[in-house]
């Protein structure tokens, strides 16, 4: 009987402090090698999340400057020099100086360098000083349908012009510049504007404004409810530089054969045929867990992120200038 209440006593005994320990320790390995598991997914997703959000937002940019640049030059078949400014055309509220004025026609991409203020083109004070800030003029691909008179037949005005919104009516020898709500030309045969179409006016400057979160800004022409004016507008957030490289024809041979930053252009803008874009992108908050200790060459300047807790990416594109490549090998 002894022999059989000692068995079931022993058999009846928990874990020894030793098993505990092996037990405790097997189980904190399992526990720390799932937290592990879950914070490097967490901390992947969260990376991958930020790559994300920056490359939209560059794509986006990218898209928004390349788009324009790609128009830049398109004038309706005229040169700049035989556009004329319709009399009655207003003035522009908040118009900016010089090469930037909306109406000046005397280039149609230019750009400059913001001052230590953060000043450009006479209309703009809260760039990031010393950033590259770029002017593009053209017109819309949407042209406005003649009006035909049903009795002959003959092209004479037009019908739709919005009165919102400045055209340049132009045919392949002259151009006219008005406001929509202004009596356009007569474009019937024999006049100076015979045959010619209206094309809505775009003006657009682009620059990096700066800010708690810096962001890529537009200047544009639109009407404010009594004219136009130059008004802003927020494009994409999060932009922190912007550099732009430019490839011209130095020799009169019709032949892209000189690249270089703003400083070096000179008084080459009529010859301007490629424009390189780079963008440094980075990301509206700080993420304390991520230290960053990189170095991004956005075109000749070098942005160093000096240990911030900032996220960054740099993207780039090339645009040729279709409408101005055309003006270099024809030599007009």
């Amino acid at each position: 009987m002894m022999d059989n209440f000692s068995f079931r006593q022993r058999s009846q005994s928990g874990f020894s402090l030793i098993e505990f320990m092996v037990a405790g320790l097997l189980g904190g390995i399992l526990i720390g090698g799932a937290v592990f598991v879950f914070v490097s997914s967490n901390r992947s997703y969260l990376e991958t999340e930020r790559s994300i959000i920056l490359s939209d937002s560059g794509r986006f940019a990218l898209q928004i400057l390349n788009d324009s640049l790609r128009h830049a030059g398109f004038f309706g078949g005229v040169a700049l020099q035989d556009i004329d400014q319709d009399a009655s055309l207003s003035a522009v509220t908040g118009d900016c100086t010089g090469f930037g004025a909306a109406y000046d026609m005397r280039r149609y991409i230019f750009a400059q360098a913001a001052d230590g203020s953060g000043n450009a083109f006479g209309c703009i004070t809260d760039a990031v000083p010393g950033s590259d800030v770029l002017l593009v003029k053209y017109l819309r691909p949407d042209p406005v349908d003649s009006a035909v008179d049903p009795n002959d037949a003959e092209v004479t005005t037009f019908n739709d012009l919005d009165g919102k919104t400045t055209y340049l009516i132009a045919n392949a020898e002259r151009g006219l510049l008005l406001d929509g709500a202004d009596t356009p030309p007569d474009v019937g045969a024999g006049q100076i504007y015979a045959r010619g179409t209206a094309w809505p006016y775009e003006f657009q400057i682009f620059y990096v404004r700066e800010g708690g979160v810096p962001s890529l800004v537009r200047k544009t022409l639109a009407w404010n409810g009594a004219g136009m004016s130059i008004q802003t507008e927020d494009m994409v957030q999060g932009v922190q530089v912007m550099r732009f490289r430019f490839g011209w024809d130095s020799s009169g041979d019709g032949d892209i054969d000189q690249y270089g930053y703003l400083d070096g252009v000179g008084d080459s803008w009529d010859s301007i045929g490629i424009v390189e874009v780079f963008l440094l992108l980075r990301s509206a908050d700080e993420e304390f867990s991520y230290e960053n200790k990189k170095s991004y060459v956005v075109g000749d300047t070098i942005v160093d992120g000096g240990g911030d807790h900032y996220w960054r990416l740099l993207m780039s594109s090339s645009v040729t200038l279709r409408n101005p490549n055309l003006f270099i090998r024809s030599g007009v």
